[in-house]
């Protein structure tokens, strides 16, 4: 099957298998991330540690998206890259218990950063390759990601409390090899091959609106991080307690699958760039609440506005990333987005920790609202191609 059939003619088959692949990969990192730095600190290892874990394996991540972007635009064997990305991911996560030295474990992630890094990259770029002009529902097959995480974040800690931390690593594998198989019940994308690949490659990552683009994405992904990171903390300096911040991160899960569902009446009512800037403006909104939060329990209401933040950011943002790259560098234009947002991730991480620590909670959300501000400002002055519907 070509790119040009499936755009033409979408297949509900491999659209189904992809509802399951994100189900699958948002549930490994409900399984895994939302507990993996509690395993971590168990075995004893320091909180500079944990963090450089954390550094690294956003940083292979970042080289690893874009590497598997370009293999699989330059091969059309997005399905095969995925499900071996799977396997291997799945298996290297498995044998961390058996680390003995930090040394071993800095290896281990850095192959479980290259090899996670595949399926983050080509689900999202074989699902829009796949849905072709009915883009817009990309978010009723993202909707089962949604759902995957809150079932294994939510059950996570009740059944680790029970049997034990270790138990993360064998669910982690039964689901990645799941995910490996079922990747490949999806069809083959031909992308043909023209003349002047190098020329367009270099075009698209050159181009103004492109660079604009990554600009925004950055420095409003840095911020994101940088809340995500300390929001928790936040709470607890405030009185706040464990439960609060569950209950927190279960309402902004939740409040994902309305705007999911229907992010393509959103997209096209209002258009892709629309709905990018938008969600920058949110974005601002959400941060300068946590900024002046007087209560901890604020958090609750604010976090009903994961919706029109991180929804309409993620969706819109990859539609315009998939419309403004040439045909024959989707995928690696989705790697490229995957990549900046993992830069992101690494920044904000860093910079989040500073200044929460020079400036305090309230100074540290006032400056990460600036940064979305920025992004809004700038985004504002696009001068790209109208990519008014999807």
């Amino acid at each position: 099957m070509n790119s040009h059939n499936a755009a033409a003619h979408p297949n509900q088959k491999p659209l189904r298998t992809l509802w399951w692949l994100f189900f699958l990969l948002y549930a490994s990192i409900g399984v895994s991330f939302t507990f993996i730095n509690v395993y971590y600190a168990s075995i004893g290892l320091t909180g500079t540690q944990i963090g450089l874990l954390s550094t690294i394996g956003a940083l292979t991540s970042m080289l690893g998206a874009t590497l598997w972007g370009y293999l699989s635009d330059r091969t059309g064997q997005a399905r095969l890259i995925l499900s071996i990305g799977g396997f291997l991911a799945g298996g290297l996560f498995f044998l961390t218990p058996y680390m003995r030295t930090f040394t071993a474990l800095l290896a281990l992630t850095i192959g479980i950063g290259v090899f996670t890094s595949s399926a983050f990259t080509l689900t999202d770029a074989l699902t829009l390759t796949l849905l072709g002009d009915q883009r817009g529902h990309y978010g009723r097959y993202r909707l089962g990601g949604s759902l995957g995480y809150i079932l294994t974040a939510s059950l996570g800690g009740f059944v680790y409390q029970r049997f034990g931390l270790t138990l993360i690593f064998p669910v982690y594998l039964v689901i990645m090899i799941l995910l490996g198989i079922i990747a490949l019940r999806l069809p083959v994308i031909q992308i043909p091959a023209t003349t002047r690949q190098k020329a367009s490659l270099k075009g698209m990552v050159t181009q103004p609106a492109w660079l604009l683009f990554i600009l925004c994405v950055f420095l409003v992904w840095t911020a994101s991080a940088g809340f995500l990171n300390f929001l928790g903390v936040t709470i607890q300096d405030m009185g706040g307690t464990s439960s609060l911040i569950g209950l927190a991160g279960t309402i902004a899960a939740i409040m994902e699958i309305p705007f999911m569902y229907y992010s393509g009446w959103f997209l096209q009512r209002f258009g892709v760039t629309r709905i990018l800037w938008i969600s920058m403006a949110f974005y601002a909104l959400r941060l300068g609440l946590y900024s002046i939060m007087p209560s901890p329990y604020w958090v609750l209401g604010i976090s009903a506005l994961n919706g029109p933040t991180y929804v309409f950011f993620w969706n819109s943002a990859i539609s315009y990333a998939f419309q403004l790259s040439p045909a024959e560098y989707k995928a690696t234009a989705q790697g490229l987005f995957v990549a900046t947002t993992n830069l992101s991730a690494m920044v904000g991480a860093l910079l989040s920790g500073w200044l929460y620590d020079t400036a305090g909670p309230s100074g540290m959300f006032r400056i990460l609202t600036l940064f979305c501000l920025a992004a809004f400002v700038l985004f504002a002055f696009n001068r790209s191609p109208r990519i008014s519907t999807v």
